[in-house]
């Protein structure tokens, strides 16, 4: 999960538990001055999340000043005493939320750009990415070079314009293809990697032969969903195989692995 996403969520659980306590006030008929107090603790919890200490002091100092002169022109039906101690009370929640927000933006932000940086799942997929490509055909060939064990690697090839096109219609092509196909119809011990418009699925153990029949099985099965979700292209256009056995064909592989590894 990136921390853009992680904000968004933060900020749409505060809000909705905001809005519930906003309309339970309606329902009670508290006044509006206390309804607007919570509404601009959603201010300071955004400014602070997004703008860090500096969204945190303005928006701390802006929504506390406006409640202030709100509560104390409209006294309503309480007393002076309570109306201070209200404003009190706003100035200690609208004072920690600034606080807890922008030490969270400060402290998660480096830890999610940590993660993202150490992250091998392909978020739209859910199988791996470029990176865990990069990892795991490294340690199939370093397994090679010192214990002999081949290994095969299939590339199944989708059109860009494809791609981009169903996924301007809503269909993420490459999810319904990775979950409908490729996780239900390979052994556990193969992995599956995506990259960009592209499937790689390496088989520990399997020659040419082998990686061929498996292969075909799966860009047929692939050619027929298309098909049958998409009636309106024509599958083999769109879907192409490679298949490279290792070390037989060590050159493609390695030229393979050095598009991504800079990743």
């Amino acid at each position: 999960m990136k921390y853009a996403r992680f904000e968004r969520i933060v900020i749409l659980v505060i809000a909705i538990a905001i809005a519930v306590m906003a309309a339970s006030m309606l329902v009670q008929k508290t006044d509006w001055v206390e309804i607007l107090g919570h509404v601009m603790m959603l201010v300071v919890i955004v400014a602070s999340l997004y703008w860090g200490k500096r969204g945190a002091v303005a928006s701390f100092t802006v929504c506390f000043l406006a409640y202030t002169a709100a509560r104390l022109i409209w006294i309503g039906d309480f007393g002076y005493g309570t109306a201070i101690q209200l404003i009190v009370a706003k100035f200690l929640v609208y004072g920690i939320l600034a606080l807890l927000c922008s030490y969270m933006r400060t402290q998660f932000r480096y830890f999610f750009v940590k993660l993202e940086n150490q992250d091998l799942i392909d978020d739209e997929t859910q199988i791996g990415n470029e990176r865990f490509l990069v990892q795991e055909l490294t340690s199939r060939i370093d397994e090679n070079e010192r214990y002999a064990i081949p290994f095969s690697l299939l590339e199944f090839s989708l059109d860009d314009e494809f791609v981009s096109d169903m996924r301007t219609r809503g269909v993420s092509v490459m999810r319904d293809l990775s979950v409908s196909v490729l996780k239900s119809d390979t052994r556990s011990v193969d992995e599956l990697a995506r990259a960009k418009s592209e499937f790689l699925v390496i088989l520990p153990s399997v020659g040419k032969a082998g990686a061929e029949i498996c292969g075909k099985r799966l860009v047929e099965k692939m050619r027929k969903f298309l098909e049958h979700h998409h009636g309106d292209i024509e599958a083999e256009s769109v879907l192409s195989l490679a298949i490279y056995e290792y070390p037989g064909d060590k050159a493609d592989v390695d030229a393979l692995l050095g598009r991504f590894d800079s990743v």
